[in-house]
Parts: C-alpha cells; sequence; structure tokens
C-alpha cells in the first residue's frame, strides 16, 4: 500500500463541515444570519478588526538575526533567506501582500499556509500561499502530518510547508475565530442589517392607515403601493401625506431609542475588539478614549494583539525554514517600533536616558531614527561625566 493511500480516511479536517460550509451553510447563528469567513468580513467592526491585525502585521520589518559571539546580534543581510522574507517571498507577491494574506487566512480560518519552494541545496527560495478551503491536513500512521493541497498541486510533507496555527485543541490543526465567534458576529450583521432596513423605510417605525370604512382587498394593496412609492426611502422621507376619505395614520412597534439600537451595536462592537484583542479606538470605537489614554492603549494593542501573532511568525518561520544546525546561530524577529513608536518629545527623553546609563550608544539611537552613525558615535559613556572628567583634567 502506497504511502498516500495510507493516509486516506486519517483526515484531522471535518469534511462534514467543508462540505456545509461549501453549499453555503456556514456555522449557525441563533440570529438566523448565515456566518462564514466571507460573511464575516461583511461586518462593519469584524472588517475594521481584520484589517487592523492584518495590516498592522504586515507593515512590520520582518527580520533575519545572526547571533555574534558577546551576546548580541545583527542583522544576516548574506542569508539567502533574508532576500526570501524582506525582499521577494514569491513571483508574485510583495513581503507586505505575503504577509497580509497568510495573517488574513488564520484570522478567519485559524490556518494559513504556504508551500516551501526549495534549491538544490534544499534552501528555501520561495513561499506559495494556498487557499485553506481547498486544504486537507493528513495524518500518517506514525504520526507524521502531510497536507493535501488539491488537484494540481498535490500532497507536500510537513518539512515543505508553513503552517502558520491559529488556537488549537491538538496542536495539529487550528481553530476558526469565525467559528468560534458566530453568535457574535452574527448579532453585529443582524444589528447592521436591522439599521439598513430601518434608515430604508425613512427611519420610521412600522405604520398603520388606517380607514373608517371597509375596503376591498385590491383597494388596500392599491392603498399600501400608493404610500410606499410615495414615502419609502431616505430620498422620500418628511414628504407631505395627503390622506383622504377621513384615514389617519398610526404608528405602531418601538422607536429606534427604545429598542435601544444604538447601545446594541456598540455593544457588539466592544465584543468584537474585546475576542480579537484590539485596541477599540484603533476601529473608531471612541466613547471611552481620552487624550491621556490614546497611547496606553496603543501599547495595549502591541502587547496584546500583535506580539502573540508575531511569536508564532517567528517560531514557526524558525522552525520550518532554518535547518537544524542554523537554528542555534539564526533567529527571526519582528521589529514591533512602527506600532509603539512614541512621540518625538518623548523618544528623545528616552534615549537621552538610555545614552546617559550607557544602554545604548549616539549612533544605536541614530539607527533606530534612520539617519546615518557620525564618527566617534559608537562610545559607550555618560556624556556629562565625560564632560565633567575632562574639565578636572
Amino acid at each position: 500500500m502506497s504511502i498516500f493511500s495510507a493516509l486516506k480516511g486519517n483526515t484531522l479536517d471535518d469534511p462534514s463541515s467543508q462540505l456545509r460550509e461549501a453549499f453555503g451553510a456556514g456555522a449557525s447563528s441563533k440570529t438566523g444570519v448565515r456566518v462564514t469567513p466571507d460573511t464575516a468580513l461583511t461586518s462593519a467592526t469584524m472588517l475594521a478588526c481584520i484589517r487592523v491585525i492584518t495590516e498592522d502585521l504586515a507593515k512590520l520589518p520582518l527580520i533575519l538575526y545572526r547571533r555574534t559571539s558577546d551576546g548580541g546580534k545583527e542583522r544576516a543581510t548574506d542569508h539567502p533567506l533574508h532576500h526570501l522574507v524582506k525582499v521577494r517571498p514569491n513571483r508574485y507577491q510583495t513581503p507586505f501582500e505575503f504577509k497580509e494574506l497568510m495573517q488574513l487566512h488564520v484570522l478567519l480560518r485559524g490556518n494559513a499556509y504556504a508551500v516551501i519552494f526549495r534549491d538544490g541545496a534544499g534552501v528555501p527560495i520561495g513561499l506559495y500561499p494556498q487557499d485553506p478551503d481547498k486544504t486537507n491536513v493528513l495524518e500518517s500512521e506514525d504520526g507524521d502530518l502531510f497536507y493535501d493541497f488539491g488537484e494540481g498541486v498535490g500532497i507536500a510533507p510537513a518539512e515543505d510547508v508553513l503552517h502558520l496555527r491559529g488556537m488549537s485543541k491538538d496542536g495539529k490543526i487550528g481553530l476558526s475565530l469565525v467559528k468560534l465567534m458566530a453568535e457574535t458576529i452574527g448579532l453585529s450583521l443582524a444589528t447592521e442589517r436591522h439599521g439598513a432596513n430601518f434608515f430604508g423605510n425613512s427611519a420610521r417605525p412600522s405604520l398603520v392607515l388606517q380607514h373608517p370604512g371597509k375596503l376591498s382587498k385590491d383597494a388596500k394593496e392599491n392603498v399600501r403601493e400608493s404610500w410606499e412609492k410615495i414615502h419609502r426611502g431616505l430620498d422620500q422621507s418628511n414628504r407631505v401625506a395627503v390622506l383622504s376619505e377621513n384615514m389617519e395614520v398610526k404608528t405602531i412597534g418601538l422607536s429606534n431609542e427604545d429598542s435601544q439600537f444604538l447601545e446594541t451595536r456598540t455593544f457588539q462592537r466592544y465584543e468584537i475588539t474585546g475576542f480579537l484583542r484590539v485596541a477599540p479606538h484603533l476601529v473608531s470605537v471612541m466613547d471611552k478614549a481620552t487624550f491621556s489614554n490614546i497611547e496606553h492603549q496603543g501599547q495595549q494593542h502591541a502587547n496584546n494583539a500583535m506580539l502573540p501573532w508575531c511569536v508564532r511568525w517567528e517560531e514557526k518561520l524558525n522552525q520550518t525554514l532554518l535547518f537544524e544546525d542554523e537554528e542555534s546561530e539564526y533567529f527571526f524577529e519582528f521589529l514591533l517600533d512602527s506600532i509603539v513608536r512614541a512621540d518625538f518629545k518623548t523618544r528623545m527623553e528616552g534615549y537621552e536616558i538610555a545614552i546617559r546609563s550607557r544602554m545604548m550608544s549616539p549612533n544605536d539611537c541614530r539607527k533606530k531614527e534612520n539617519m546615518p552613525p557620525y564618527p566617534g558615535g559608537d562610545k559607550y559613556e555618560n556624556p556629562n561625566t565625560t564632560a565633567t572628567q575632562k574639565q578636572k583634567e
């Protein structure tokens, strides 16, 4: 029996759930709204949170470092993997696009896959993302994982696949946040649709046209169609109604304020940002934000929403792209400075303290500001004590 036939039937994914989603069933929601990775993006708050995480991670510089003998690190610009992750991950994507797509897949579907192309020496030279909906993860009898990417791509062993997982129950397949958040996303979509219908009805609750007499079925339909033609829709709102035959207009149902529609929408936005650990002010939820706590919320966003994903990326890249004998010398690391960068005055005060305490040299600080070094700027010394010493001499 071949290894591929032996793997058949040991699928870790649930085929029934994939089949249901393929036919549009999606995750069930008590609101009656179908929730799938695609419909989830039609929720304004969900889309905003996904964009914040994917774009923030994609814009972070991903650096391959080499450990130095003095316990420090330096950029390994001469290593072929540096060009792969920094310049050209594949033939058709930029590094930003590659990281954004992979992060989008893992957020919505719990897993992101990229086939690793290697040269004759086994060095990775290309990372090609695959459709997670068409990928089937297989497990052999001895516990090895294989990835079936479908017709045209074939089956690849785990060492030739960059597999980013989200939170997992078995360590092999990530869980889809969309399925876990189905009720919250469904309620968010339901409130948005309710709002659209509400304003599509001229922002009016349900109305009853009351006639003192008895109307035939055709007469009722004519009155209804005539009223909706003149008054339905925002463009037709606030038009003067002309009633005949002693007809009256009566409003039924709760007002928009009484139903706490706006409060419900705000609550749902907080629930979704809480699930994804995104700072609310980044998706324009500003009712609890102040000038004094915005920077603190930005730091929390970097630590809680972004740092865990960065660590997942770094560890998986180290494990998958580096040879075993390279792992003790090289490592990948994201630079988080671009999303936690303080204002100019705060940065300068921090650099001053770092130089005085000899934690950084002037050239170290200039490097962080993308400025060229200057002669003599590599010394780790306190300029104040140095100046005092020179005066004594």
